[in-house]
């Protein structure tokens, strides 16, 4: 039976990408050493399957894969959020790359035919915001660029633009995914929806927003993820960029709060904050190309969404 490895398999978007093909006619090879991926029950109930190999493999050094019928990498594995980026920035560069380049060469030995989908980020738009140069929404045939002047942020875009780039040049079909804010149940919470959630249930009195008139659109991750895997086994998409999100709501952070207020019922006052450096003043998605091959679209608004998160976050 051909397989498919997932690396990162455990983190936010890997469950719920398994979640949405174990049923689909593949072995899987699930790797994972929960450095931010988490090992619940969720996760162990899953890998309980018996087409499922899990793997605590840390992918920052060399290994191999034996198996001969891989058709379909979907590499996750990344050193991400912004505070964790910020501090260690030279070890997000090394190892976002490092993983990258050894899970494509672990395959290379014994699978000459491999699709690699490689989840990519919409930051690397960013200095193209950040220099008035972008246009939106944003399309993914644009040249994209580094600038001279680079802070500790800066790490995780461009070993996400470099990543893609050693995919192009890999040999295999691959796919780059962009996705754009993509939010839902068992997300991390260094993110703004579920910090904002826990800024309105704290003790404070006041809770202050950050780059309060920054823009962005918020796409649920059933939505996303049926935009990746939609795309992942359609051959048209080979060897192309895609954006993957909801272009159909944008909202400033301030809104945003507000909205979520509401939704905690709580009374706190709400200050503007400052900008945070390096963050995009707007970050919007243009989805034709993803829809041209998707065709069928349905949105979880975001008043659906934030219900569904905080109903997940009450369960917990």
């Amino acid at each position: 039976m051909d397989k498919i490895v997932i690396t990162g398999a455990a983190g936010f978007i890997g469950y719920h990408l398994v979640k949405k093909i174990i049923n689909k006619r593949f072995k899987f090879i699930l790797i994972d050493n929960f450095y931010r991926g988490k090992k619940d029950k969720l996760f162990n109930d899953i890998i309980k399957n018996k087409r499922i190999k899990f793997l605590n493999q840390n992918l920052t050094r060399p290994f191999e894969l034996k198996d001969k019928n891989i058709k379909y990498i979907f590499h996750l594995a990344a050193r991400i959020g912004v505070k964790n980026v910020i501090e260690k920035p030279s070890e997000t560069i090394n190892d976002n790359l490092s993983m990258l380049i050894n899970t494509v060469n672990a395959v290379k030995k014994n699978n000459k035919k491999v699709k690699i989908i490689f989840f990519s980020t919409s930051e690397i738009y960013s200095p193209l915001i950040a220099n008035k140069t972008a246009k939106f929404p944003l399309k993914e045939n644009v040249n994209f660029t580094i600038n001279n002047q680079i802070q500790a942020r800066d790490s995780y875009y461009i070993s996400k633009l470099v990543g893609e780039k050693i995919v192009e040049l890999s040999g295999f079909d691959f796919i780059n995914l962009r996705p754009h804010n993509v939010y839902g149940p068992r997300m991390g919470f260094s993110h703004v929806i579920p910090e904002l959630i826990n800024k309105f249930k704290g003790q404070e009195r006041k809770v202050k927003i950050f780059s309060p008139t920054h823009k962005r659109a918020f796409c649920y991750v059933d939505d996303a993820i049926n935009q990746m895997v939609k795309l992942a086994f359609n051959k048209k998409a080979n060897n192309f960029a895609f954006n993957i999100g909801n272009n159909e709501e944008e909202i400033k952070i301030i809104d945003l709060a507000n909205k979520i207020k509401t939704l905690v019922k709580s009374k706190k006052k709400i200050i503007r904050g400052k900008n945070t450096p390096g963050s995009p003043i707007r970050r919007v998605p243009d989805m034709q190309r993803t829809k041209k091959l998707i065709k069928k679209f349905k949105f979880i608004n975001l008043d659906q969404g934030l219900k569904n998160y905080l109903n997940w976050s009450l369960k917990k």
